[in-house]
């Protein structure tokens, strides 16, 4: 799940977000908005008559297949001629002609590009070999057809700042959003939503000819397979939701918890440890002396950005007050990513302190005194998207992924429309959780109307057991809401991994929640009852840390995969 700067915070519902004055939805609908579907449609045999023509993608070690089929740009419209490609992959396991058993992944977003999806899965010794691994690219993102939001204004005012004319700014960004991305994307915008998504997945059940589906599903993964199993229970196998959206309610009651998980996070976990190792990280001998570090960097960065070149003029980066809270929170998504925001803060450090004695050719000295392979960390790390998204400079629309999170979170549920109700929380919630409370209201969901009806909401009634994972401090989705989506998902089961605040589980942060997902996942057995799982804890720094650590947790070696057999379809 990405974090929004643009999002809610704890302790306002969404109920009460809708009691604000003047936040009632907007009755009036922009033209060409659809319809959200209530429930799934029949197919037309033209879609069902597709023969995929599988091609290898990336090297041959990692046994993967990719294809790519035609699905109707809206399903309740199947006539229309208006198709949408759709990008798929398969691995098959070694000796295996036709597995008994299909296993979809998802790695969340909502709009994470999945063809890295059936790799990572292979790469799973303990799932055997009687599923077929599939990946897919959702509707609107990847090498699957894309949506855009290029030339969006985007929020990069300081949240922080409460005069009346960065408000403004900030409501005319969230306010031009639409527009923006519905002129560059071609019509697609209203249909990237789950609902359409849903009925794309079972289309791919279809033509791969299997009756029900097994479910690996990450973050946003967990709405989109709870979704699933509310449209197509006919075809749920064994289902594992990781990392918890609450699906039971509607988007804005999963990014209400997001400062206050974020806030936790930072200050318990990274704080904390980098206080226990303080001879080495040098950032504070206290939790209090770490966020204090980090208050005043960031008061130096909003006074005097500091704007440096890399690789020899190649590469420009500022660095401001807001890169300084992004590169933060993208960090606290893994423990394994700690290690090199210390390094980064302690480097900020220098750098603003070179840059207040002598002025930005200091600070530039300080760069270019900085190793290659250090430099090229540094562009890496700046240029990175939140834990799950692959780097920048993929072959698809740029933003494609980021449009498509936006487009499924403000089409998919209802959001309150209007300006009023996100400046009252941003200054009501900004000062206790200042890392991602002041941006509450940077959400262009505010001011972006959607149709009804709306999507029947996920119980877990008549469903084989689901099987939900979720660490305490995960910072994007908050304990709160497995929690709550677990009181009222029928038949549902939850695996707590305590000390532990790692986002994405399954796949090698926990020796104990990996063996009970294989279990499930191979042989049909879920836990009788809800379990828990004890954290490995925050590894010490290391003396020959290597930068990139964080790329051996779940989600970013399944934003590896992706980007190593993306492409291969154009």
């Amino acid at each position: 799940m990405k974090f929004r700067t643009l999002a809610a915070g704890l302790g306002i519902s969404a109920a009460a977000l809708l009691a604000i004055p003047g936040s009632g939805a907007s009755a009036s609908l922009p033209a060409g908005t659809a319809q959200v579907q209530s429930r799934p449609n029949d197919v037309a045999n033209r879609y069902l008559k597709q023969k995929p023509v599988w091609k290898q993608c990336g090297d041959p070690e990692y046994r993967t297949f990719c294809a790519k089929i035609a699905a109707p740009r809206d399903w309740s419209n199947q006539y229309a001629g208006n198709d949408i490609d759709l990008a798929i992959s398969k691995v098959t396991p070694t000796g295996k002609t036709r597995p008994s058993r299909v296993l979809f992944g998802n790695p969340g977003g909502p709009g994470g590009a999945g063809l890295g999806m059936a790799p990572y899965l292979a790469s799973q010794s303990g799932l055997g070999n009687d599923h077929l691994f599939v990946g897919f690219d959702p509707r609107g993102t990847g090498d699957s057809s894309n949506v855009s939001c290029q030339g969006a204004p985007g929020f990069t005012m300081d949240a922080r700042d409460r005069d009346s004319g960065n408000l403004d700014l900030i409501a005319a960004a969230g306010e031009l959003t639409r527009p923006y991305c519905d002129g560059q994307s071609r019509g697609l915008l209203p249909y990237v939503n789950t609902a359409q998504t849903v009925q794309d997945i079972d289309l791919i059940r279809q033509l791969l000819g299997y009756d029900k589906i097994d479910w690996l599903g990450y973050s946003g993964g967990t709405w989109l397979g709870a979704y699933y199993q509310t449209y197509f229970p006919a075809h749920v196998g064994r289902f594992v939701l990781d990392s918890n959206t609450d699906f039971t309610k509607p988007w804005s009651d999963t990014f209400v918890a997001q400062p206050q998980a974020f806030e936790r996070r930072f200050r318990e976990d990274f704080a904390t440890w980098a206080a226990e190792h303080d001879d080495q990280l040098k950032l504070g001998s206290s939790p209090r002396l770490v966020i204090r570090t980090y208050e005043r960097l960031r008061r130096e960065l909003k006074k005097q950005p500091a704007v440096e070149e890399f690789l020899d003029g190649s590469m420009k980066i500022t660095y401001d007050q807001n890169a300084l809270d992004q590169l933060i929170a993208a960090d606290m998504y893994t423990k394994m990513d700690f290690q090199s925001l210390a390094l980064d803060l302690a480097f900020f450090r220098e750098l603003t302190a070179a840059q207040l004695k002598g002025g930005p050719k200091a600070a530039q000295r300080k760069v270019d005194a900085l190793p290659l392979a250090r430099q090229q960390e540094l562009v890496r790390r700046a240029s990175r998207g939140p834990v799950g998204l692959p780097p920048a400079g993929q072959a698809f629309a740029d933003d494609a992924e980021n449009a498509t999170f936006t487009a499924v979170t403000c089409n998919d549920t209802p959001w309150p429309q209007g300006r009023e109700y996100g400046d009252q929380l941003a200054a009501e919630l900004g000062p206790k959780y200042p890392l991602l409370g002041w941006g509450m209201n940077e959400n262009p969901c505010f001011y972006w109307d959607r149709s009804a009806p709306e999507m029947p909401t996920p119980t877990g009634k008549g469903l084989p057991t689901t099987l939900m994972v979720q660490s305490v401090h995960d910072p994007a989705t908050n304990f709160s809401l497995a929690a709550s989506a677990h009181h009222r998902y029928a038949g549902s089961r939850l695996l707590t991994v305590t000390g532990e605040g790692d986002h994405g589980i399954y796949g090698g942060v926990n020796k104990c929640a990996d063996k009970l997902v294989n279990t499930f996942l191979t042989t049909g057995v879920a836990p009788a009852e809800d379990l828990s799982c004890k954290g490995e804890g925050i590894p010490a720094p290391s003396v020959s840390h290597s930068d990139g650590e964080g790329a051996g947790a779940p989600l970013y070696r399944i934003a590896g995969f992706t980007k190593a057999v993306s492409g291969y379809l154009r």
